[in-house]
């Protein structure tokens, strides 16, 4: 009889085993091809978008908004440290006879200077602590070319630790199962997450374990000037409303002087 060695091995986003189960399993509702072009025209406002802008998609994962950007006629480049996703990115989009140019790399670690005119997240803005986040929006502010513009969505922080102080996901699916954890930490204010996977066929054992920072609105705001933005919105999240205090997360739209 097989004993289970209770050893984990492990991943993250890059791994091939974390990155298969992802690209099955985790493709959330705003990477759909009907989500994205229901929110497209709301980033055309708000970013003021022109044919002349150079837009970078940081974390772009598969490629869904870099195809949207695309097929809209922008110019785009598509970012992310997995080559997973960048492989799959690129197969949908020969499928769909475009050109973009996707590159490797980890957001937090670019070193472009004023190359772009747009940087673009949605569901990929991740930082772990304050100094991690002005790092990263000091990176993003170099890499903007005057009057440039980033985007990302942010959540609520009071609300997200009221609504979701605890998740959990789980499945058992031919021998394997697979259990994903959320917990929200008061105490540093942040989000824990790990994930599992247990494969009782080859006796291998994955785990994927990380924290998400998430400071307050003003907290944020701090941070933007801290990295040199002065002119920047917060919004309802993809809406061209005002954010409310009531509201679980917002869109960022901060423009580089």
């Amino acid at each position: 009889m097989n004993t289970l060695s209770g050893e984990f091995l492990r991943t993250d986003f890059g791994h091939e085993v974390y990155d298969g189960w992802y690209l099955e399993h985790a493709g959330h509702n705003f990477e759909a091809p009907e989500f994205v072009e229901k929110h497209f025209p709301f980033y055309e406002k708000v970013l003021l978008l022109s044919k002349n802008d150079k837009i970078l998609e940081a974390g772009c994962g598969i490629g869904s908004y870099s195809r949207a950007f695309a097929r809209h006629g922008y110019r785009v480049v598509g970012m992310d440290l997995s080559p997973n996703f960048l492989a799959e990115a690129q197969k949908i989009t020969q499928r769909e006879n475009l050109e973009i140019e996707f590159i490797l790399g980890d957001y937090n670690e670019m070193r472009f200077e004023e190359k772009f005119s747009v940087i673009f997240f949605e569901g990929s803005f991740f930082y772990r602590s304050k100094e991690g986040l002005v790092s990263l929006l000091k990176r993003i502010h170099k890499a903007l070319t005057p009057n440039g513009r980033l985007y990302f969505v942010h959540s609520n922080q009071s609300i997200k630790k009221m609504r979701f102080p605890e998740t959990h996901w789980s499945e058992v699916k031919k021998n394997v199962f697979v259990l994903q954890n959320q917990e929200y930490d008061e105490s540093i204010d942040g989000a824990r997450c790990t994930w599992l996977k247990i494969d009782l066929e080859t006796q291998k054992h994955y785990k994927c374990d990380y924290f998400v920072k998430c400071l307050s609105p003003d907290e944020l705001k701090n941070c933007l000037v801290e990295a040199g933005f002065m002119d920047f919105h917060f919004y309802k999240k993809r809406r061209l409303e005002d954010f409310h205090p009531k509201d679980d997360g917002f869109s960022v739209v901060a423009k580089k002087r």
